[in-house]
């Protein structure tokens, strides 16, 4: 069963660092989640390279294979209210997810380590 973990905001920056090291290099993509149910998914998948924190707003750095070429793509979740940490049955880390003011949730679901989908 998944269990999910609250970061505590005095120990994102460490956290999104930590976290950043250990998942270098997973299959990510991103979920949109907002108000009254709505649920968007991202069509563009990318190799996850860091999570870094400046102010309240997170930027995420993927990578991804463009016609034989390695590009960079930067995402910014701005006002970042909270982080938690998804962990899956064998204790992996599943999902990155944040929180704005407002309720909506921007989830970053990585590649199973165990089976490989995302």
């Amino acid at each position: 069963m998944a269990q999910r973990s609250t970061v505590e905001p005095s120990a994102w920056n460490e956290f999104l660092a930590d976290f950043s090291e250990r998942n270098n290099g997973r299959r990510a993509r991103f979920e949109l989640f907002g108000q009254g149910g709505s649920v968007k998914e991202e069509s563009q998948e990318g190799h996850f390279e860091k999570a870094s924190l400046t102010g309240r707003t997170v930027t995420v750095v993927r990578t991804y294979e463009s016609h034989g070429e390695t590009k960079t793509m930067a995402d910014e979740i701005r006002d970042t209210h909270g982080i938690q940490i998804q962990h899956d049955a064998e204790g992996g880390e599943e999902t990155l997810e944040f929180m704005n003011h407002n309720g909506d949730k921007t989830v970053l679901r990585f590649e199973s380590l165990i089976d490989g989908a995302s």
